[in-house]
């Protein structure tokens, strides 16, 4: 697939609305440019992996960032491809929240990222996945009420998410426990929107996940 900025025609004259945002199709066509090699770690997902600045937390110049902001899990799917030929070492994954905000079920979601563990174990079998949890929302700051009044959801996609990592012998990382609080929630101390991170929270997480980087 080849991520053009321009759209789709369909005949001479119709246009078809884009199945993703401009911000995808801008970012994906880099992704398109830029080499992944065997040597590579991806660190594969939405805006929350988007945002923060991967290489320099793990000084590590075979890390790479492929999260695009407000990504799906069927958006990855359509993107994987061009990743995947590179073969990399290993593949850090994290989606679904925004899956949450358009209306997915949690087992809509799960067969989603089902199918996307498939795709990556039979096109780069020596690739290690590893399943990252979803982390916790929170309403506090009145924003992202799509994604943070569903929070009940998030425990239970996690829990799927542990199933298929069992079913597909994947390493399952525990992210979440790292930021929610007593009520369930999205700790406020490491967010100011309810659903995306500040830089103590990326630190957290580096150190939670580095052993499985350098292993």
């Amino acid at each position: 697939m080849r991520f053009s900025l321009n759209w789709i025609i369909n005949g001479s004259d119709m246009y078809v609305p884009p199945k993703y945002s401009t911000y995808y199709y801008q970012r994906a066509s880099l992704f398109e440019i830029l080499p992944t090699t065997s040597k590579d770690i991806i660190f594969l997902g939405n805006s929350i992996t988007n945002g923060n600045e991967w290489c320099e937390l793990f000084n590590n110049r075979h890390v790479k960032n492929r999260g695009i902001s407000g990504d799906v899990v069927a958006g990855i799917y359509d993107r994987i491809d061009i990743i995947l030929k590179g073969k990399p070492a290993k593949i850090f994954l994290m989606a679904g929240i925004n899956d949450i905000s358009k209306g997915y079920s949690v087992s809509e979601i799960s067969e989603n990222i089902r199918n996307l563990v498939r795709k990556i174990k039979n096109d780069s079998p020596k690739t290690k996945l590893y399943l990252q949890s979803v982390l916790p929302v929170n309403s506090y700051y009145g924003k992202f009420e799509t994604h943070t009044s569903h929070w009940q959801m998030v425990p239970l996609i996690n829990e799927e998410l542990k199933r298929i990592a069992t079913e597909n012998n994947l390493t399952y990382i525990d992210v979440y426990s790292l930021f929610v609080n007593s009520s369930g929630k999205m700790d406020t101390q490491y967010t100011n929107d309810g659903l995306h991170l500040l830089g103590i929270a990326y630190l957290k997480w580096r150190d939670l996940i580095k052993p499985y980087v350098e292993e």
